[in-house]
C-alpha cells in the first residue's frame, strides 16, 4: 500500500475549552480512515519523541534495570511473547510513575491527550450525544479508563512471526514504528503500511467498533500483523500506546438519539475476542 492511499490527520493546538481537535484534509480522507480503521497522524511538535525512542532502544541492553520490572499478570512487566518475536516492557498508566522515569511517564500522559482527542473525534462523527461519551467509553473519554505504554523490540533469533495477525482489543492504538514490517488486511489481502517519517500510525480496535456499532458512523477494527523480522533487517523498535476502557468495567452502545442499544463487560468482550483469535491460529 502506498503512503498516498493512507489518510493523514493533524491535531490542532491544545485549547482550554475544547482540547485538541483532529483534522483530515477532506471528508473523503476521514471516510477512508474510518473504513480502513487506520491513518497517519502528524506527530505534534511539543512531543519529545526522541527521548522516548532512546529509552526504548536502551532496553535491548542485557544490563538494563528496566528488564527487571516484574510481571503483573499476563499483560504487564518485561515480557517475551509466545509464538511471536516481540519482547516488550508494558505497563498500565497506574504503574507509570512507579516504574518509568519521570520524563517517560510524562510522555505517556501526552499520549493520553492524543488518545482522548482521537476518541472524541470518533464520537463526534458517530452522533452519540456528548453527555454519553464517558459512559460509552468506560471513562476513557474524560481521562479515565485504562492505558498501556509499551516499548517493543523484535528478537530475530527466533523464526516466528514478528507479530501474528490480530485486531487490537481496545479503542485506539498509537504506534511509533521505526522500520517497515507492519501490514494490514484490505479486501482479504495483507498490504504493507510504509513508515511515514514524522507521523504516528493510528489504528482503531474492537472496543471502539463495539461501542459505535449502532451509531451514525461505526469505525472498523483493522486486522494487522508484523512480518517476521530478519537479522539482516534494520533493528525494529516501536513505541505502542493502547487506549483502553477500564478493564474491570462496562462498555455501552448508544445510537445517535442516545438510546441504549447494548452493553458488555470489558472482560466478556475481551474474552470473546481472545477465543476468536485463538481459534484462528
Amino acid at each position: 500500500m502506498r503512503n498516498s492511499q493512507i489518510p493523514v490527520a493533524t491535531l490542532s493546538d491544545d485549547s482550554a475549552s475544547t482540547g485538541r481537535q483532529l483534522f483530515f484534509a477532506s471528508p473523503e480522507a476521514l471516510d477512508r480512515a474510518w473504513e480502513l480503521g487506520l491513518f497517519y497522524l502528524k506527530i505534534p511538535d511539543d512531543l519529545d519523541l526522541e527521548c522516548a525512542r532512546q529509552f526504548g532502544r536502551e532496553l535491548v541492553a542485557s544490563d538494563s534495570p528496566y528488564r527487571q520490572v516484574p510481571q503483573y499478570g499476563e499483560l504487564e512487566g518485561f515480557i517475551a511473547l509466545e509464538n511471536n518475536q516481540q519482547t516488550k516492557l508494558a505497563l498500565r498508566r497506574e504503574r507509570w510513575d512507579q516504574h518509568y522515569p519521570e520524563h517517560i511517564a510524562s510522555f505517556g500522559r501526552q499520549l493520553d491527550a492524543i488518545g482522548i482527542a482521537i476518541i472524541c473525534a470518533v464520537f463526534r462523527q458517530s452522533g452519540i450525544p456528548k453527555a454519553l461519551w464517558d459512559r460509552a467509553s468506560g471513562g476513557y473519554a474524560s481521562g479515565g479508563g485504562d492505558a498501556f505504554l509499551n516499548f517493543v523490540h523484535y528478537d530475530t533469533r527466533t523464526p516466528d512471526w514478528g507479530l501474528r495477525p490480530h485486531t487490537d482489543y481496545g479503542f485506539v492504538t498509537i504506534l511509533d514504528a521505526s522500520a517497515p514490517g507492519l501490514q494490514i488486511e484490505v479486501g482479504g489481502e495483507f498490504e504493507a503500511v510504509p513508515v511515514l517519517p514524522g507521523h504516528f500510525i493510528i489504528n482503531f480496535g474492537e472496543a471502539l467498533n463495539f461501542i459505535t456499532a449502532h451509531s451514525d458512523r461505526a469505525v472498523s477494527a483493522v486486522t494487522h500483523r508484523v512480518v517476521s523480522q530478519q537479522s539482516s533487517d534494520p533493528v525494529r523498535h516501536g513505541i505502542v500506546y493502547f487506549a483502553n476502557p477500564d478493564l474491570d468495567g462496562m462498555l455501552w452502545q448508544f445510537n445517535a438519539t442516545g438510546e441504549e442499544q447494548g452493553s458488555s463487560s470489558v472482560d466478556d468482550l475481551f474474552a470473546q475476542l481472545e477465543g476468536r483469535l485463538t481459534a484462528n491460529r
